[in-house]
């Protein structure tokens, strides 16, 4: 803290003095006249609020990719192999996987020279290991993997 010199103690001894003579003036000064002291009034603020403009497109566009998400598009998922070879044996193989597990997605893929059949898109090694335990039961060469981009 730092301590005041003579002069600055002079100094706003001098300011508190010239000041109190006009506290006790102001109850005999006649309220029409102007006073020393103002009042100021202040008036409530108001609630702020943010508006946005948003392009309607976008929102559409998050619609989709939430969708493409749930669906796995950008994401590395697991897969199962049902079969590999040619195109009769795997439709075959394709509609008794639908037929035998409706609750997971069945597709054909071809790759040079063979048709393959995958089932399911599983986000998660575990869960890939859960259902490949369950499709063992009706196809014993089934495996996990992960396909490529």
């Amino acid at each position: 803290m730092r301590i005041l010199n003579k002069k600055s103690n002079l100094l706003l001894l001098g300011f508190c003095l010239t000041g109190i003579p006009a506290l006790f003036a102001q109850d005999s000064i006649n309220p029409d006249t102007s006073s020393v002291f103002t009042t100021v009034e202040t008036t409530p603020t108001s609630d702020p609020t943010v508006t946005i403009n948003q392009d309607p497109r976008i929102k559409r566009l998050l619609d989709i990719q939430n969708e493409l998400e749930l669906k796995g598009a950008f994401n590395n998922n697991y897969k199962v192999q049902l079969y590999n070879g040619n195109m009769s044996q795997a439709q075959k193989i394709l509609k008794k996987a639908e037929a035998a597990f409706p609750q997971w997605k069945t597709e054909i893929k071809w790759e040079t020279p063979d048709f393959k059949v995958w089932i399911g898109n599983y986000r998660s090694k575990l869960e890939t290991d859960r259902a490949l335990k369950e499709i063992k039961k009706e196809f014993v060469g089934a495996f996990s993997f992960k396909p490529e981009k």
